[in-house]
């Protein structure tokens, strides 16, 4: 804390948790190389789950909630990319997996796990997310998964040994 006889504020020596949240989710959102050492990783996954002031309702703090939540999920369906990509799966599998708890009926993040299932070679895997997510739209909305999402899987149905 500082203060004067006019102010009073926060020191310049305390962080906030969620400006370096935030500030984790738009390095990764920005091209590979704008990432630090420790943005890709599995401390990254913990800093994104978080919501901001769950379980207050002032307007104010839905939208700042909303605007969090849609860029947590933008940007650990990104770091899943990037670990996938590495073939850091467990990792890669967390963020996703993240993505999915936070917004269960979002496509996106589903998909970003059926493809860190097929990069690691786990077609079962896959094709298992893929049904329960398919079960859960038509439950939930009475809806079929987009055809972006049956494109990803179709080509796993007809799997043959070499």
């Amino acid at each position: 804390m500082e203060a004067t006889a006019r102010d009073l504020g926060l020191s310049g020596r305390v962080t906030v948790d969620i400006w370096e949240s935030r500030a984790l989710a738009h390095r990764l959102l920005a091209p590979e190389s704008s990432t630090q050492g420790g943005d890709v990783g599995a401390g990254a996954v913990s800093d994104l789950s978080g919501e901001l002031l769950p379980d207050w309702y002032d307007e104010w703090v839905l939208i700042e909630a909303e605007d969090w939540r849609q860029l947590r999920l933008h940007a650990l369906e990104a770091l899943a990319t990037r670990l996938t990509a590495r073939g850091h799966y467990g990792d890669a599998a967390a963020a996703a997996l993240a993505a999915v708890r936070a917004e269960p009926l979002r496509e996106s993040p589903r998909a970003a796990l059926i493809r860190v299932h097929i990069a690691e070679g786990n077609i079962s895997e896959a094709l298992r997310e893929f049904a329960r997510y398919r079960e859960l739209l038509m439950v939930e909305l009475g809806v079929e998964p987009t055809e972006r999402l049956h494109a990803l899987v179709a080509d796993l149905f007809d799997v043959t040994p070499r």
